[in-house]
């Protein structure tokens, strides 16, 4: 749910219009998107046009004296105690009325806090622009109302078409007849919101320019209900009441929502008011309320048009204290750090049961049984560890034992192998033996070797071992020979020897 916001005080100032807004604010331009420009004019001026011009051309529409008549106008006026020393001094002085009402209730007893502070700003910006400008900042929606399905940049577009063709809008001009200068701001920290700047000046009875907020709104209002003064008293009357007695709380309903019901239902007020400070303060309110319902309507209307799901709420969103902007921005913000330390604060909570949970899980999984009652977190959580600790030390050891009887098996594979291998090699050598004997077994029987084995033993042994060196010789391959380190047995070597 949106709600429109329309916030209105003796706060404007040039400064925060046109390129002095645009310097101001360049450093805040977190939501904007690509294409959009800082500021846009909406009353066919120029952004770098002066809002001083821009405020002296209607306030002369208004019977003010230009810049330019004024010196001989003030040399005509007979008393010369009531020339003034310059034009600012005569600004000044047509609005003194008001601006001695904001002095008074600054230094009234029963005033709050708040409101001076306000006062003092609103008197503070009197000082520096030597007018009263009165400031107004429109918003059909806060940052965070977005809804999901709508991409940023079609959210602002719906936003600024809102805006301008409320400012288009016949009935919204015919209420503020003092705008001089309006422009929508898309450069703030803030939502996109229209921000306009008014003077309020009107002859009076006796044909003297005055500022009279007041007067003219009442002008404006009995415009609006076609003359009736009986209805614009109706329709006071009715706010006084309703705004008396209503619970501003977030969630309540608001005072403009039932006010429109019951003028709707041609209700009629309990007691009918026709002027004073009661009268002239719910008729601000009653003109405040209609220019919000004009909005509403349009910002509803552009929403339908661009398929748009936009709906404007009829309760207090906030408290319904209205702020300036400066304590605005701090009430947001102090709200905002609550709001994130409650988020934080739920988080955590949600953090905790989901570690609680996970805790007992682990718990069950590691024991083998249900945590006690009177176990907290820590507790389990140490039984944990310690359960894991030992079975750790207890994988420890038995691997340890692995390894000892993986080196002892290692131990025995290498003798078995080195068995296998001098093994195969008796094999082979007396399978050589039985190879040499074979092949020599015809020696055996020779006359000449039997005469010298009776009378030339060793002349005996020399020949069996030169023709055993060459059988062994023959009987082996270039591998072998190589290996062994063979003698040739043509090179007269005795292996005996």
């Amino acid at each position: 749910m949106s709600s429109i916001t329309f916030e209105n005080s003796f706060q404007g100032s040039f400064r925060d219009m046109g390129e002095s807004h645009i310097s101001i604010h360049s450093g805040q331009h977190d939501n904007m998107v690509d294409g959009e420009d800082p500021i846009i004019e909406l009353r066919g001026n120029s952004v770098s046009d002066s809002s001083w011009a821009l405020m002296i051309a209607k306030a002369t529409s208004q019977g003010v004296v230009s810049p330019k008549d004024w010196p001989e106008y003030n040399r005509k006026i007979p008393d010369k105690k009531r020339r003034k020393k310059d034009y600012n001094d005569y600004l000044l002085t047509l609005c003194s009325k008001p601006i001695k009402r904001l002095k008074a209730t600054q230094t009234a007893k029963n005033t709050p806090k708040a409101q001076r502070t306000k006062i003092s700003q609103e008197l503070a910006s009197v000082d520096r622009d030597h007018v009263l400008n009165d400031g107004s900042l429109w918003y059909v929606a806060k940052v965070d109302d977005r809804p999901d399905n709508v991409g940023k940049k079609e959210w602002r577009e719906f936003e600024v078409e809102a805006l301008t063709r409320f400012d288009k809008d016949p009935t919204y001009r015919m209420l503020n007849p003092g705008t001089y200068r309006s422009e929508i701001h898309l450069d703030e920290r803030g939502e996109i919101h229209k921000q306009d700047l008014a003077v309020w000046f009107r002859p009076d009875s006796r044909g003297r320019v005055q500022y009279s907020k007041t007067s003219t709104i009442q002008d404006v209002l009995l415009k609006l209900y076609g003359g009736n003064k009986d209805e614009l008293d109706r329709r006071v009357s009715l706010v006084s009441e309703i705004t008396n007695n209503i619970d501003k709380t977030p969630g309540q309903e608001r005072a403009d929502t039932k006010l429109w019901r019951s003028v709707k239902s041609n209700q009629q007020p309990t007691r009918m008011l026709h002027a004073g400070k009661r009268y002239n303060s719910a008729m601000i309110t009653l003109w405040r309320y209609e220019n919000v319902r004009i909005l509403r309507d349009t910002a509803l209307q552009v929403a339908k048009e661009r398929g748009i799901d936009y709906q404007v709420s009829d309760r207090y969103e906030t408290d319904g204290v209205h702020r300036s902007r400066d304590i605005y921005m701090q009430h947001q913000q102090a709200k905002d750090s609550l709001h994130g330390e409650q988020l934080k604060k739920k988080r955590a909570q949600y953090a905790t049961g989901k570690l609680i949970d996970a805790i007992n899980d682990i718990y069950r999984d590691t024991l083998k049984r249900d945590p006690g009652a009177s176990e907290s977190p820590l507790e389990q959580t140490n039984k944990i560890i310690n359960h894991l600790n030992e079975i750790k030390e207890e994988s420890k050891r038995i691997q340890r034992e692995n390894d000892r009887q993986q080196q002892q098996l290692d131990q025995l594979k290498r003798q078995n192998e080195l068995m296998k291998r001098q093994q195969f090699r008796w094999f082979e050598l007396r399978l050589l033996i039985v190879n040499i004997i074979e092949k020599l077994w015809h020696l055996m029987f020779d006359r000449d070797l039997q005469h010298d084995f009776t009378n030339d033993h060793q002349k005996w042994r020399d020949s069996m071992t030169n023709q055993v060196n060459k059988e062994m010789y023959n009987q082996l391959d270039q591998d072998q020979q190589k290996q062994l380190n063979a003698p040739n047995q043509s090179n007269g070597h005795n292996l005996e020897r």
